[in-house]
């Protein structure tokens, strides 16, 4: 039995996850396909466009065997953090043989130096990064720089400084540097693969050559002016389980910050430092500028400064109305501890997957929400990132049954969605 591993957000699931996981299988020769998938809230700093039971079961009705849940205090982290818990958790299961992960451009090849460099961190590289960092270029930028520079010496020009800043600034480029970083720490048995991206690009707003971005399918659903027009254009884009996720979006049945913002507002009120995401700097720039009743993103136009990234301060934000603090958060990524595997759903078929997944792992296989706390609660620790799990499930529930007018649903007593 084979089984490759795929960590996702499918915010929403659409025809071009559909080929990843079909590539990945023929790849590969996986038997099974188990994904790693963000929960409610995503790495982007945002509530997801559909709950995360809709949107395993758009993954298994679109050719995933088994999906398991992202603890939400690393699906709403960096990209850092978000790779390196998803394979700290596959590398717990031990029965997961291939990595998979989309590719902009980028061969398996074409990442190596740049996952030696910023493994290594040599000194050069390092006062590199800070003499950019000083000059009030943001951590992206900061680094895609000072790659460039020391790539383009290393290699004599053959890495030249604009491809590098090219390369770091596709968002897959950026996951599958921090997947194959973490594999190269974790589990060097895992054998990364990397599925070259069909269609429009990752922000692209608009479908094309028989793929849509999950922007353009997000951007459709939510801002456009003619919705049944802009929905009715990416029907085709939806995979199998298209009719399904737009009788969701007909009923509301989403949360988007509009909904949230009086709860942020609120939030802010009690804030106190110790947020994930929040340093000294940013915590008083938030007292001082924040304006309750205002959207999001004019929220963060108002805290926005040259060194921090919008996505960052989205993130710290929805830390904020998360209450995550930072004492649960490592320092370095490579120390952080995915405890337990939280089952979302699985296709009948992959029951003698979930069969040997649950002996060969050494980390709780949790599927039932209440099975979490029994299994947890010598575990204080491993209990609390649980209990945030529960949490952040039951703040978009709650939102989302208010919007729709009927009773909420209490995470501990939802069931795992098998098909």
């Amino acid at each position: 039995m084979k089984a490759a591993g795929i960590i996702a957000e499918y915010n929403p699931f659409h025809s071009g996850h559909g080929y990843h996981i079909e590539q990945t299988r023929k790849l590969t020769g996986a038997d099974y396909i188990v994904v790693v998938m963000s929960g409610d809230f995503v790495q982007r700093g945002d509530p997801a466009c559909a709950d995360k039971y809709l949107r395993t079961r758009m993954a298994l009705m679109g050719g995933a065997d088994l999906v398991i849940e992202l603890p939400a205090l690393y699906a709403t982290a960096s990209a850092e953090y978000f790779a390196t818990a998803g394979v700290k958790l596959l590398a717990g299961l031990h029965c997961v043989d291939h990595l998979s992960f989309g590719s902009e451009w980028g061969s398996l090849e074409e990442y190596r130096p740049y996952v030696e460099l910023f493994c290594e961190e040599e000194d050069p590289y390092r006062n590199l990064l800070q003499d950019y960092l000083r000059q009030g270029a943001s951590y992206p930028s900061a680094r895609s720089l000072a790659a460039g520079r020391i790539l383009s010496e290393k290699t004599f020009g053959f890495i030249k400084e604009e491809e590098a800043d090219r390369f770091l600034k596709e968002p897959n480029h950026i996951l599958g540097l921090e997947y194959l970083k973490a594999l190269k720490r974790e589990d060097p048995s895992m054998e990364p693969v990397a599925v070259l991206r069909q269609g429009p690009g990752y922000h692209d707003p608009d479908p094309g050559r028989g793929f849509s971005s999950a922007t353009a399918i997000r951007k459709a659903v939510f801002e456009g002016t003619d919705k049944d027009l802009a929905i009715n254009k990416l029907k085709p884009y939806l995979g199998p389980a298209a009719d399904l996720f737009l009788e969701h979006i007909d009923r509301h049945e989403y949360v988007t910050w509009e909904d949230l913002m009086p709860l942020l507002d609120y939030a802010v009120l009690n804030l106190e430092e110790g947020c994930f995401g929040v340093d000294h700097e940013l915590f008083q720039r938030i007292q001082k500028r924040y304006l309750p009743g205002k959207t999001l993103p004019e929220m963060v136009d108002i805290l926005h400064t040259k060194n921090r990234t919008d996505a960052a301060l989205r993130r710290a934000l929805l830390h904020i109305l998360l209450k995550i603090g930072k004492e649960a958060v490592p320092e370095y990524a490579g120390d952080l501890k995915v405890p337990y595997a939280r089952v979302l759903g699985f296709r009948k078929e992959a029951s003698g997957l979930l069969k040997t997944m649950r002996k060969s792992s050494d980390i709780p296989v949790i599927q039932r929400p209440a099975e979490g706390i029994s299994l947890l609660k010598n575990s204080p620790g491993e209990l609390i990132l649980y209990q945030m799990d529960l949490r952040c499930a039951d703040l978009y529930e709650q939102v989302m049954a208010g919007k729709c007018k009927r009773q909420a649903v209490r995470e501990l007593s939802r069931q795992q969605v098998i098909i």
